[in-house]
């Protein structure tokens, strides 16, 4: 009989313990996390949601609405097509297991793509061509760091970042990058330690 409760409590423990123990140390969650009513993020662990957290409220303090988007995280670059990061119709994906510097960059930079498809108009997208020297938004033959898409999410990471990584793109110095934030976003670049 006491063997038969034993067992009745211990293997309960035992397996909310496995549970915990798989959270606390990186596996992913099995169920979508909302970090916001606009946020959803998929496939992540605990640290990787609170970087989505983290993105999110760089968004709200900066004064922007944080983009309606879901957040896919992978362990390898096959989910990106080959790279760190992607952004398409609304979905982030995120191809990294380490959350550090690069890793926040890169997740504003991917969140910034669908801030801009989301609030910028064709009209300002001509006007930041226009400031920025590009050709087009998003032409397969101009070489990435010459696409117009790339030069605004580039830019609204480095704003809202912690400006520890340099934008990626020429013509990155702070005042031509805080001139092209502005245009975009119609808000002043916010100090990094206020968003």
């Amino acid at each position: 009989m006491r063997t038969q409760l034993a067992a009745k409590i211990a293997v309960p423990a035992l397996a909310g313990l496995a549970f915990a123990t798989s959270v606390a140390f990186g596996r992913p969650l099995s169920v979508p996390v909302a970090v916001r009513p606009s946020v959803t993020v998929y496939e992540a662990d605990r640290e990787q949601v609170r970087l989505v957290r983290w993105a999110a409220g760089r968004f709200e303090g900066a004064g922007l609405e944080v983009p309606r988007v879901e957040v896919h995280f992978h362990r390898d670059s096959a989910g990106c097509g080959g790279h760190l990061g992607f952004a398409r119709s609304g979905r982030v994906d995120v191809c990294t297991v380490l959350v550090n510097e690069m890793t926040r960059r890169n997740l504003l930079h991917e969140m910034g793509h669908i801030w801009i498809d989301q609030n910028v108009s064709p009209t300002v997208r001509e006007r930041f061509f226009e400031l920025r020297g590009l050709r087009a938004w998003n032409a397969s033959t101009d070489p990435w760091e010459q696409r117009g898409c790339e030069h605004g999410a580039e830019i609204v990471a480095w704003a809202l970042g912690n400006r520890m990584v340099t934008a990626q793109i020429p013509d990155n110095d702070p005042g031509s990058l805080a001139e092209a934030y502005e245009l975009l976003t119609g808000a002043p670049v916010p100090h990094p330690m206020n968003v």
